[in-house]
């Protein structure tokens, strides 16, 4: 059966790639291109009348295959010929002329994209239909050759057509540009301390919105304050197209669109949002944390938060190191040419921003800086982070003195440091034990491979009701862990008295004291039991009628650290409110609503039950399923068979 022999279809493979060649490849050299192109078109054309010829001369199951391979043939050759619109040499040859460029390119682009999708549909049926026939050929099977060769051409070309859906598809989408996000977004409403700070403002809140009159960004932030106007009755909304009303523009100080104005009397504070709803959204999602950072500013004056350096804090890691002469040789390669060295960014980025966030300027404090001398009267707080050496005699006599005046006072500890607690012991009322507390279950594991050494990771969901933990005292409600790593244990000195002292951090009754290092638990030398980790103190009143001094001691030191603090919004409400409490701003402490992602944390006990779920429940879910099914099956045969 001649039908049936491949050189046509060898011969159709090699015009096409002729035409290909002289048209794409050698495009710039015309001795080539030309014969190739005149070439392949002839052998195309051959082929097609070729292909007829058989489907003239052919009838039944014969002239079934005929057809695929005339029609298939016949539209490559369509195919070929609709390349020619697509170019411009080709729209010049056939005599279009177009008086817009729009027109022109609305053509070429349907001829661009007809064509390949019908010589792809064509050139797949014709070689789908040769390849079954070339599975077969034997005598006597002419009727089951065509079967499948009508069948392969079918599944061919509707490959083919799923093809070209997929490229009309992708073209559409690019021409549109547009894109569908399916992940979680919702602006987050007015929170807690939100609306205490507004209730206590001295006058009402005036926020006016500078946006078209209609726009997305525009109406998720008129939902939060709209809510915030109905909670409190102390909000003003106004609304403003900038280009309409330039007097209120002028007023503001309006300069472009996406401008949110908070006023309060005279003073005004201004946040940007982007115009793009799509930009937009992270900020929406933390919005009630920016309108919390304005109001506090528009409530009071900027208060002052010291950090104390020069004895290898956390925020000062290399403050002991003695260099006299250091300024002056970067100033001797300055001179001499050499390049200026950047400022590199402070450590406990992270700390400094929550402080600035909740409207404090930070500052940082050390001998030069009048540490030994006397702590400025504009000081709000004084935070000791993790010092490593001692401190000099003045210094602890400018502590002491500022604490007599009603000062605040933040100490967080570490292990393993040369200085020692007991120069604050008397002072605060403060027992401080350095030997890490762990845990052999209850404990996070760290990223990659775990270790003994993560026992020190321990988690506790156990605060006091004081206010210093008011908000991580309601996220323990829900089951949150605060995670501490490897923290000492602090206790109240019984023989100092005059202090109020309130143990705000416990540990689980598991949690034990590592006194010889190994990461385990002895029971001839340890002793699993509840331990305070933190501490909140409070003093009568000093010089300042009803401001008695005021300190938080912290036997975790890593709490305040960068690579902690923004990872565990249990954390955060810790620091926070603490920050809150000592600042004498305790009223203001409460929820900032957040719509934001945050990491989950599991302890190494959560990640046993995750672990052997997936492994084993996932599986005897599965197989449970099946056998139910398979049981349900026997039982009806049973019955059908009765």
């Amino acid at each position: 059966m001649g039908v049936t022999r491949p050189l046509a279809t060898w011969l159709l493979l090699a015009g096409l790639a002729a035409v290909f060649s002289g048209w794409r490849v050698f495009d710039g050299l015309p001795f080539l291109s030309y014969p190739l192109i005149v070439g392949g078109v002839a052998l195309l054309l051959i082929i097609t009348a070729w292909r007829f010829r058989a489907l003239r001369n052919s009838d039944g199951d014969a002239r079934s295959i005929a057809a695929i391979f005339a029609y298939g043939t016949l539209g490559c050759v369509i195919a070929v010929a609709g390349f020619l619109p697509g170019t411009d040499t080709g729209l010049e040859f056939l005599g279009f002329s177009f008086q817009e460029i729009g027109q022109n390119v609305r053509l070429k682009r349907i001829f661009t994209v007809a064509s390949p999708i019908l010589l792809g549909c064509s050139l797949l049926a014709v070689v789908a239909a040769q390849w079954a026939l070339g599975k077969g050929g034997s005598a006597g099977a002419l009727p089951v050759d065509a079967l499948r060769a009508r069948e392969s051409s079918a599944n061919a070309l509707s490959l083919g057509l799923a093809g070209a859906a997929l490229l009309l598809f992708g073209y559409v989408t690019t021409a549109l540009d547009r894109t569908i996000d399916f992940s979680y977004f919702k602006t987050s409403q007015p929170g807690e301390a939100v609306r205490e700070i507004v209730l206590s403002l001295e006058a009402p809140l005036q926020v006016a919105l500078f946006f078209p009159a209609v726009h997305p960004v525009k109406e998720e932030l008129l939902g939060y304050f709209q809510e915030l106007a109905r909670v409190t009755d102390r909000v003003v909304i106004e609304e403003y197209d900038r280009f309409a009303h330039p007097d209120a523009a002028a007023d503001y100080g309006a300069r472009r669109d996406g401008s949110v104005f908070l006023r309060v009397a005279e003073r005004t504070e201004q946040i940007d949002f982007p115009v793009d709803l799509a930009y937009a959204r992270d900020d929406l999602r933390v919005l009630d944390g920016l309108v919390q950072q304005v109001v506090l500013e528009l409530a009071r004056q900027r208060r002052y938060a010291y950090l104390t350096t020069g004895h290898g804090e956390l925020n000062d890691p290399q403050g002991i190191v003695e260099e006299p002469d250091a300024e002056e040789r970067r100033l001797e390669s300055i001179r001499a040419g050499g390049d200026v060295p950047l400022e590199p960014e402070p450590p406990q980025q992270e700390l400094r921003e929550l402080l600035e966030s909740l409207n404090y300027t930070v500052r940082d404090i050390g001998f030069r800086q009048g540490l030994g001398a006397r702590i400025p009267d504009d000081a709000a707080m004084v935070i000791i982070l993790a010092p490593q050496v001692h401190f000099h005699a003045s210094e602890m006599n400018a502590i002491f003195e500022y604490l007599d005046r009603g000062g605040s006072l933040l100490v967080a500890l570490e292990p393993d440091r040369e200085f020692r607690f007991e120069e604050f012991r008397d002072r605060l009322g403060i027992d401080y034990d350095p030997a890490m507390t762990l845990d052999d279950e209850k404990h996070f594991s760290s990223v990659g491979r775990s270790t003994i050494a993560d026992r020190r990771l321990i988690g506790t969901n156990r605060f006091s009701t004081h206010p210093s933990v008011s908000r991580a005292g309601r996220r323990a409600a829900g089951n949150a862990d605060l995670m501490l790593i490897g923290p000492g244990r602090v206790s109240a000195a019984e023989d100092v008295e005059g202090l109020r002292t309130t143990m705000i951090i416990n540990t689980y009754p598991t949690n034990y004291q590592d006194r010889n290092g190994n990461f385990e638990f002895d029971e001839d030398i340890e002793e699993q039991g509840v331990h305070a980790v933190a501490a909140a103190v409070e003093g009568p009143a000093g010089e300042v009628p009803g401001a008695g001094m005021r300190a938080l001691v912290y036997a975790d030191a890593e709490l305040f650290t960068d690579d902690v603090l923004p990872f565990q919004l249990i954390q955060a409400a810790i620091v926070e409110d603490g920050i809150r409490w000592l600042g004498r701003e305790e009223e203001f402490s409460g929820e900032v609503v957040s719509e934001a992602d945050v990491p989950i944390v599991h302890t190494r006990a959560e990640n046993v039950i995750w672990f052997y779920s997936i492994i084993w429940g996932a599986p005897l879910l599965v197989l449970g399923a099946g056998i139910s099914v398979l049981y349900r099956r026997r039982r009806v045969r049973e019955g059908d068979d009765s």
